[in-house]
């Protein structure tokens, strides 16, 4: 587990110096800090939060705050909104929508991979540089069991607008994730490092046993005072849906056991028949 964090420590030290600034929604249900994943949320799961990012400039000036959903449906159709309120009060809002879809998923050595399209709309200021709208990607995802390091994802895809670097029509981004249960944090903790076609990111992100989320992230300029801190709250219903699946499955094996104790015969039918 030290090694563990130790490694962390490291590539999150490369990753600060090396950063830059996220382009859309941040800690999305299916994605990791700023990149999507080759997975959709599942038929029937849910989550509502609100994000914001703020900058270490005078008065710690807050970028645009935005409320969201995502759903899933079918179990390979991802649907998502976004209400995102400028920093002004009287300038004009935003909604913009999100649409992913799986089209395979990880079995043996095929990967997950999924198709989409973030940010649909075209009320979007100009000056929000945090936003590019209809941007189109291809994602793939795939998880590898390492010694000690044990499960580990890794995600690369491609993108146009908010994955191009600068005047490029399109551009690639990738990252990696990675998932602990340790018993006392009564939840998930996901790490997640990534470059997001401009620059890198890292996240940190806890989800507990009621679904709750809280999601911290940290990306930088060309220079230390342009620091930027990504914070989001959310809540799922994965967790109560996983919690109800499991007590269902253990109410099929009770009946099963029950049965198959009712229809054995006892010591005393077998001592009546004789």
């Amino acid at each position: 587990m030290n090694r563990h964090l130790i490694f962390f420590c490291l590539l999150l030290s490369i990753l600060l110096i090396f950063s830059s600034h996220v382009s859309s929604e941040i800690f999305t249900d299916s994605g990791l800090v700023d990149i999507p994943t080759g997975e959709v949320l599942k038929h029937g799961i849910f989550g509502v939060g609100v994000y914001a990012p703020f900058q270490n400039t005078t008065h710690f000036k807050r970028a645009p705050v935005a409320f969201r959903v995502n759903f899933g449906m079918f179990d390979g159709i991802e649907l998502g909104a976004s209400h995102i309120l400028p920093q002004d009060n009287d300038a004009s809002r935003s909604f913009l929508g999100h649409v992913k879809a799986q089209l395979l998923y990880e079995t043996g050595k095929i990967p997950n991979i999924a198709i989409g399209v973030d940010n649909l709309g075209d009320n979007v200021g100009l000056k929000w540089n945090t936003y590019q709208a209809n941007s189109t990607y291809l994602v793939i995802s795939k998880t590898f069991n390492l010694p000690r390091i044990h499960l580990i994802s890794g995600h690369i895809g491609i993108g146009n607008h908010r994955f191009a670097f600068n005047d490029s029509s399109i551009g690639l981004f990738a990252g990696v994730s990675t998932e602990l249960h340790p018993a006392f944090a009564r939840g998930d903790i996901g790490i997640s490092l990534e470059f997001d076609g401009k620059g890198a990111n890292a996240g940190l992100r806890y989800t507990a046993d009621s679904g709750l989320t809280l999601a911290l992230g940290v990306e930088t300029l060309n220079t230390p005072e342009d620091i930027r801190y990504l914070v989001s709250i959310s809540w799922t219903n994965a967790q109560m849906i996983e919690q109800i699946d499991a007590a269902k499955r253990l109410a099929r094996q009770a009946a099963k056991l029950a049965s198959q104790a009712k229809s054995k015969p006892t010591k005393e039918d077998e001592t009546s028949e004789q």
